[in-house]
């Protein structure tokens, strides 16, 4: 008598499975790999012993330094960075070679806001107001565009051979932003060279304060791919955490975190301002992750903690999330890439002039 019942129960519960595998694999997280306070390395808390090897300054007036950021090298030593509508290319020895930078919205042209990639020969570009993304040559010269299908990427991760990742954000509708701290929901997809979308690998939920037209950064964002593109690292907490996702599957395989003594957030006026007028939270401690600069065999991490003597605390982590060295920076020194046995370090005078520093590592 229950056989037809049995029969269809089996066909409903087989419609269940397939519709479930052909699914994408979900992101689930592994186990967090917990490291202590202290390194593995005798000598860690040292300050790192640097050569300098030569530095760049604006004092030849071809070009200024003011905000240099997103600062890349190229597998030749040439060195790429953006600051202030500028696209500055230096040679591997520091001399200063051309502005890529074109305004405008034609083949090539640039609007202010814009991320980069090097992947060999090859820069990949995209210009964020108008979201056109394109190719071209070391020289900056124009070779091809990349014609994204959606419009909605605010952030270029980089450059895989499946495609390229791209960030795009899913925001809570303003009749819900009344002034709390509300989850932004970060989804890394894969687009393929054709510039159409493919998969939405893996997604985040940092926070921010929203309120009627206002808002106000919380948790932090850095998300930044292993060299060897098998690999993308993620912080997206206030807290020592960091995720390392699979490439180009988008599993979350580990999440590093160490004990990690939290440095107190002192408020600028600006915050306070915020705050008095929109009701946001005191913010007590600062995010305990600054930046992460990820090496092929190495993840190096600059943390909040910041000696005045000694600098910036940096943290290495070896492939298998093992907490392996730890070192002071030294004073007034801002990493902004590592690179073979070399650093490359902004530094500020005290009459606020920027230097771009490369420094050989001493063993």
């Amino acid at each position: 008598m229950n056989g037809p019942r049995v029969k269809q129960a089996a066909h409903v519960m087989a419609v269940f499975l397939a519709a479930v595998l052909s699914l994408p694999s979900p992101s689930f997280p592994q186990a967090i790999v917990k490291n202590p306070a202290e390194p593995l390395a005798k000598d860690a808390g040292r300050v790192l012993a640097l050569s300098e090897v030569w530095r760049i300054s604006d004092e030849s007036g071809e070009f200024y330094f003011k905000h240099p950021h997103y600062f890349k090298v190229a597998e030749d030593g040439s060195i790429f960075l953006s600051d202030n509508e500028q696209f500055l290319k230096f040679s591997a020895d520091g001399k200063f070679l051309r502005n890529l930078y074109m305004k405008g919205q034609g083949p090539g042209e640039l609007e202010e806001y814009f991320y980069f990639h090097i992947n060999g020969r090859s820069l990949f570009i995209q210009s964020m107001p108008s979201q056109r993304c394109w190719r071209a040559d070391l020289e900056g010269s124009y070779q091809e565009p990349i014609n994204l299908t959606k419009k909605d990427y605010r952030g270029f991760l980089g450059v895989l051979p499946e495609g390229f990742l791209f960030l795009k954000t899913t925001w809570p509708p303003f009749s819900e932003r009344t002034g709390k701290l509300m989850e932004i929901l970060h989804t890394v997809v894969l687009v393929d060279r054709e510039g159409a979308e493919r998969q939405e690998l893996v997604t985040f939920r940092p926070k921010m304060y929203l309120a009627p037209n206002a808002g106000m950064s919380w948790d932090p964002d850095i998300n930044e791919l292993n060299p060897d593109g098998k690999r993308l690292y993620a912080v997206h907490s206030l807290d020592y955490l960091i995720d390392v996702i699979e490439l180009p599957s988008g599993r979350i395989t580990m999440r590093l975190s160490r004990a990690y003594e939290k440095v107190p957030y002192n408020e600028a006026d600006h915050d306070v301002e915020f705050r008095k007028k929109f009701g946001s939270p005191k913010r007590e401690f600062k995010a305990d992750i600054d930046n992460l600069l990820p090496l092929r065999d190495e993840l190096w991490v600059a943390t909040s903690t910041e000696d005045k003597a000694k600098g910036r605390l940096i943290d290495v982590f070896d492939k298998d999330g093992r907490y392996i060295d730890s070192f002071y920076l030294g004073a007034g020194r801002r990493l902004m890439a590592v690179w073979k046995d070399v650093v490359f370090c902004q530094e500020k005078s005290e009459d606020e002039t920027i230097t771009i520093v490369k420094y050989r590592t001493v063993k």
